[in-house]
């Protein structure tokens, strides 16, 4: 079905492929034959669908090395892949790798795919995607060269071909010259996966999984390929259980998977494996943090491996209170520290960032347009990255977006109250790369806030987190003051995440327990929602369904009513536009959706869906499935039932403000 569709739309596709067709076949069927194997040839090339594969290397170590470069030494972990790489069999296998953050886990992923028609890196966010692609991109040009280029997508809601040129041209890539390119031919959801090498939300290769009337074309698309899947922690049960499902189909379409984690809980990481394995395969013994577990149809092994470093964490109690709180990282700026907050949501993000009222401080999160977003970001990178331009005290105001797979390196942590997992994700943002400290912070210090409070202020994690797994958290950290890492890694996460029960006053454990039946209620759903959701097995599928499918877009960006790749609230991917942008619209389309940013209130999404579309709209691609969210001159937006402006500085400010 996939190649059929291919096939189909590289033949009619004439104003893309700029190919002229034969006309007249002149009676002859043998040399019309032939020019048209030439002329089809011709297309698949220029459209980047005759992608190289990635060269073997001679063995494990030589795939490790070629993806560090010959100046840096393998780490622990990479020499274990190394090992395992040289007893895989060339079947299909599944790859976990759960380790500390900093221990190099993406490189060693990157190396399993030697050899490979391509690979896709899953991510869990846009932000993480964006984050990684220079990583993937010069990974790719230092293959040693087969062919002319190596095609890449960035595949996700915000991404497409024009993002991805503007970032290979911020690198030095994307030339004329250059190994590496993107292809205008994948621009869309249902074409970037048919891209040999991208990077992207896991979201794009879920809706492979899901009741799609294009779902086909993503399994078409990763077959033969190495699939890592990155933070795979990040998920809930219902997405959790569609990734399950999209492994199973990777196994049968002959691709290698990759999943690493930092804070995997045991459950999970058993449920990954029997996937592949097979359910009456005997599990591996268990094995110490950190480790490496493998599986091929019947088997299943992990082993250990030694960290390359070893952290000791005091964890510290802080007002949730914002005034008290930026007294506070005011404070340590001064004294020289890089700090960093990371809290739960926007608005409290944007009300921090605001009470600094500083030029050394940085608001990052996901409410800002996406141009402007993937500035701040470069920026974040740049000055706070392994070699960051940073050398003098600074805060960075972030949500969730900074809270994994960034390689950024502060000296202090303020973080919100959250699942242990995410708050150990964040604590992987400080102390990451050896350099030179500011007095009094050699040693890292976690900060928690409103950790001292019998009960962490709800509305910090009110429709983000599980209460059971904020409570459970706290608890623990209450417990925990002092952490070892990586040891205390695996310790704090299979106990929050299995049988552990805290010591508590009677209060603490009433609310436990109503916070612990509403949480196994929602798992039941999700769970019996990802079976609804999801294809069947490659075994058990067949042709045909009761239900209508849901279109790609919609399927990859539903909530709960719709069953697509994620449960949640509604959202809706918009343009902010003021009165003049509406002038050559035509002209400034790949300008203004370059400024596309996602809302998640009901009432703005409403509007936005409600708002008529201007002239000539829905007749420019890049447009034509964005809505236009009316604004101001002062930013404010047209005829919105709440307060609500877009701020140069602080994004999209939803709600009354100070």
């Amino acid at each position: 079905m996939g190649l059929t569709t291919t096939a189909d739309w590289v033949g009619s596709s004439d104003a893309l492929c700029r190919w002229e067709r034969l006309v007249d076949w002149n009676h002859d069927p043998q040399d019309w034959y032939q020019r048209s194997l030439q002329l089809a040839e011709e297309a698949v090339m220029r459209l980047g669908l005759r992608s190289p594969g990635l060269p073997a290397a001679l063995n494990g170590l030589s795939a490790v090395q070629r993806v560090l470069g010959a100046n840096r030494q393998p780490r622990p972990l990479q020499t274990a892949i190394a090992d395992i790489l040289d007893r895989l069999p060339e079947a299909p296998a599944l790859l976990l790798i759960e380790g500390p953050m900093g221990e190099g886990k993406t490189e060693a992923a990157l190396s399993c795919a030697s050899g490979s028609r391509g690979i896709y890196l899953a991510m869990p966010t846009q932000a993480t995607s964006n984050a990684l692609f220079e990583r993937l991109a010069k990974f790719l040009a230092a293959q040693p060269a087969q062919t002319s280029t190596y095609p890449i997508a960035l595949a996700h809601g915000s991404g497409g071909t024009a993002p991805a040129e503007m970032r290979l041209r911020e690198i030095g890539l994307g030339t004329a010259d250059s190994s590496v390119h993107a292809s205008e031919w994948f621009q869309g959801s249902k074409r970037c996966l048919l891209c040999a090498h991208g990077i992207g939300t896991v979201d794009q290769g879920l809706v492979g999984v899901l009741n799609t009337r294009h779902g086909f074309l993503r399994l078409f698309g990763l077959a033969g390929r190495t699939v890592i899947v990155d933070e795979v922690h990040a998920y809930d049960s219902y997405t959790g259980g569609l990734i399950e499902r999209l492994i199973v189909w990777l196994q049968a379409l002959g691709c290698r998977v990759v999943v690493m984690s930092a804070t995997l809980p045991a459950a999970r990481r058993r449920a990954l494996l029997q996937a592949w394995a097979g359910c009456g395969s005997p599990e591996p013994s268990e094995t110490p943090y950190p480790r490496v577990s493998w599986a091929t149809t019947g088997f299943q092994q992990a082993v250990t491996f030694a960290a390359s470093r070893r952290q000791h964490v005091i964890v510290e109690a802080l007002a949730a209170d914002t005034t008290r709180l930026c007294q506070q990282a005011h404070e340590w700026a001064d004294h020289g520290a890089r700090v960093l907050i990371v809290v739960n949501k926007v608005a409290r993000a944007q009300a921090i960032y605001r009470q600094l009222d500083s030029p050394e401080s940085t608001l990052f999160h996901a409410r800002f347009p996406m141009e402007q977003r993937l500035k701040i970001e470069s920026s974040v990178l740049r000055r706070f990255g392994p070699h960051g331009s940073a050398r003098h005290g600074h805060v960075l105001v972030a949500t969730q977006v900074a809270e994994q797979s960034l390689d950024i390196d502060f000296d202090v942590l303020i973080s919100d109250p959250a699942p242990v997992d995410l708050v150990l994700q964040r604590l992987g943002r400080i102390h990451r790369h050896p350099r030179q400290r500011a007095d009094g912070f050699e040693q890292p210090r976690l900060f928690i806030a409103g950790l001292a409070e019998e009960f962490p202020p709800e509305d910090l994690t009110k429709h983000v987190y599980s209460r059971w797994h904020v409570l459970r958290s706290v608890a623990w950290l209450r417990k925990h003051r002092e952490l070892s890492l990586p040891d205390d890694i695996d310790r704090a996460v299979q106990e929050v995440y299995g049988d552990w029960e805290p010591v508590a006053s009677a209060e603490f454990q009433a609310a436990l327990e109503r916070s612990r039946l509403e949480h196994e209620a929602e798992e039941a759903m999700m769970r019996s929602q990802a079976q609804q959701a999801a294809i069947r097995h490659p075994e058990e599928w067949r042709i045909g369904s009761s239900d209508g499918p849901l279109l790609d877009d919609g399927a990859a960006e539903a909530g709960a009513l719709r069953f697509g790749t994620r449960l949640g609230e509604d959202s809706q991917l918009v343009v902010p536009l003021r009165p003049q942008d509406l002038e050559d619209l035509a002209d400034r389309a790949a300008h203004l959706a370059g400024h596309q940013l996602r809302l998640s209130h009901p009432a703005l999404i409403a509007l936005a869906r409600e708002t008529p579309l201007p002239t000539g709209w829905c007749g420019l691609a890049v447009l034509s499935r964005l809505r236009p969210l009316l604004l101001g001159q002062q930013g404010q937006v047209e005829n919105s039932p709440i307060a609500a402006r877009l701020d140069p500085d602080l994004g999209l400010v939803i709600g009354a403000e100070p």
